[in-house]
């Protein structure tokens, strides 16, 4: 039976690129989309199903909940190609605070049906339940306290922190930062051990794609030394970026807090 303590265990870091897959030179920072996992003594909590989730492993001792930051591609398309959501035994629970569960399921239908793919998964997986973000909170409590944050995003997107007793984690992904933003992004990621961030443009990159839905790897650096947080890992690695060009990048970040996000990355707490 479960122990009930709640504690974080382990981040993985499944997909770490953003918009489309990589494959090309990209073997070290990985070039999958988006997808991080984490391990409570009780839940398995996943943030987005890009192509990283092919390479999580259900977990039948846990319970399992999908959190979706939005709906655009890079952060859907891996839900099918995870042949463990085919044999799970138990309830897969699927959920975005941007959305109530009935659109979720139309969403996720539509994507997976019809003229867009050949099977339609939400008919044939019954383990797929679809639930209010607020019902998940609940399940969750008291042992992890799961909070939102409405992001900055064209179509919408939502930020989340999960806390235990073991610490904090907040997931950024994906959002274009404002000025506006910083204290309201400050208070939520408050004593966070780690802060997953988007940071798929340079500075100078920004400037050509305003409205693009995401943030700097400069505006990462400033924000991480302003935040009272333990560490930021920058995410969401645009698809033109090599891991050479991030490491080059790397010797540039201005602040000791910040690294980028490694693919197949294991963070214990």
């Amino acid at each position: 039976m479960p122990n009930r303590t709640g504690l974080v265990l382990l981040i993985k870091m499944h997909g770490t690129r953003g918009s489309i897959p990589q494959p090309k030179q990209t073997t070290r920072y990985g070039g999958n989309t988006s997808c991080y996992e984490v391990l409570t003594d009780d839940f398995q909590i996943i943030f987005d199903t890009g192509t990283g989730f092919q390479d999580v492993a259900l977990d039948q001792d846990r319970m399992t909940v999908i959190l979706y930051s939005h709906f655009h591609h890079d952060h859907i398309q891996g839900l099918p190609f995870n042949l463990d959501v085919f044999s799970h035994l138990k309830d897969i629970y699927l959920s975005s605070a941007l959305v109530n569960r009935q659109v979720l399921k139309n969403l996720i239908q539509t994507y997976f049906s019809g003229g867009y793919f050949p099977v339609d998964i939400v008919n044939i997986l019954k383990q797929l339940k679809f639930l209010n973000c607020t019902t998940v909170q609940r399940k969750l409590a008291p042992t992890c306290k799961l909070d939102m944050i409405e992001l900055n995003h064209p179509g919408g997107s939502m930020g989340y922190s999960l806390k235990t007793e073991k610490g904090k984690f907040s997931y950024l992904l994906d959002n274009e930062y404002s000025n506006d933003q910083l204290d309201a992004l400050l208070e939520f990621v408050d004593d966070s051990k780690m802060v997953i961030w988007d940071g798929m443009f340079t500075e100078e990159e920004l400037k050509n794609r305003k409205g693009w839905g995401h943030s700097s790897i400069e505006q990462a650096c400033i924000f991480a030394d302003q935040a009272n947080i333990g560490e930021l890992r920058i995410s969401h690695h645009s698809p033109s970026r090599t891991d050479d060009d991030l490491d080059t990048l790397s010797v540039s970040l201005t602040s000791a807090k910040a690294s980028f996000a490694v693919q197949s990355a294991k963070v214990n707490f």
